[in-house]
């Protein structure tokens, strides 16, 4: 009976000695004031401008984006980030109402942004150790529109498709939500979503009017007209080629992996596990 009983014990008292250790661990890394952060992510976009329309559901036309951070926490309910990505949009205006301007883009873009994300409910919160949150920040994206023709890529801004030499390094403001779905230990997994103002309409190399073609080279001039190649006449200068009532922007659905990087109780658990110098 004895012999029976003594493996149970042993088991019982491992349970109690390893369970407080793995608690102790976790509450090293919860995400406290004075806590540094890094992730990466990646997700899918969607391009707005004026070669997408928002209730084509079955042409949305998704990218992917990967992206690298770093963050402070500041207080319970508010970190501080800051984001370098990169990510690959397109359009086209096939399967939309004007199909017949016959224009298209792709665009790998780099962009950096600094802001803050705020929590619904603070971290210490008794009954809530996960919460929802809003984030928002400012920065910068550099634009690359290109577009195929005759089996190359071309660069589109620097032909000037609409005669204008616009900023290709334009303001953004992103803002959006995020929720951490799962946590173990020093790492959390987030599902987030934003939304990137550009301020520019030329994120698809496209904005205005019709320029006059004479001006241009016989390339920019096909690049910025594309009609003919669907058997149409080619427009006349003047004539409206997009909206510039409205900027373009871009939408992100993204997995964020976040790591512990330091907490301000870490560096006493670690001395703690190494023990007294000799």
């Amino acid at each position: 009976m004895r012999s029976n009983l003594l493996p149970l014990c042993i088991g019982l008292a491992g349970l109690f000695v390893l369970e407080p250790a793995t608690a102790q661990k976790t509450a090293i890394y919860q995400e406290k004031p004075r806590t540094w952060l890094a992730s990466v992510s990646l997700g899918t976009t969607r391009y707005t401008g004026d070669m997408n329309e928002p209730g084509n559901l079955a042409h949305l036309r998704l990218g992917a984006s990967l992206a690298l951070s770093g963050a402070y926490r500041l207080s319970n309910r508010v970190v501080l980030r800051a984001e370098a990505q990169l990510y690959y949009i397109y359009g086209s205006h096939k399967y939309t109402r004007i199909d017949y301007n016959n224009l298209s883009f792709h665009s790998l873009n780099p962009d950096v942004w600094v802001g803050a994300q705020v929590d619904f409910w603070p971290t210490d919160h008794r009954t809530r150790p996960r919460s929802p949150y809003v984030l928002a920040g400012v920065g910068l994206t550099y634009m690359s529109p290109r577009a195929n023709y005759q089996s190359k890529s071309y660069d589109l801004a620097s032909l000037h498709t609409e005669g204008v030499d616009y900023n290709r390094l334009p303001l953004i403001i992103r803002y959006g939500v995020g929720y951490p779905i799962c946590a173990r230990d020093r790492w959390k997994l987030h599902v987030e979503g934003t939304y990137t103002h550009v301020r520019s309409d030329y994120l698809d190399d496209l904005s205005t009017v019709y320029p006059d073609f004479s001006q241009m080279s016989p390339l920019a001039a096909a690049l910025s007209d594309r009609r003919s190649e669907i058997g149409l006449p080619p427009n006349r200068p003047g004539a409206k080629r997009g909206n510039a009532d409205k900027n373009d922007g871009y939408f992100i659905l993204s997995l964020r992996a976040v790591y512990v990087i330091r907490t301000p109780w870490d560096r006493g658990y670690r001395r703690q596990r190494r023990g007294p110098r000799q």
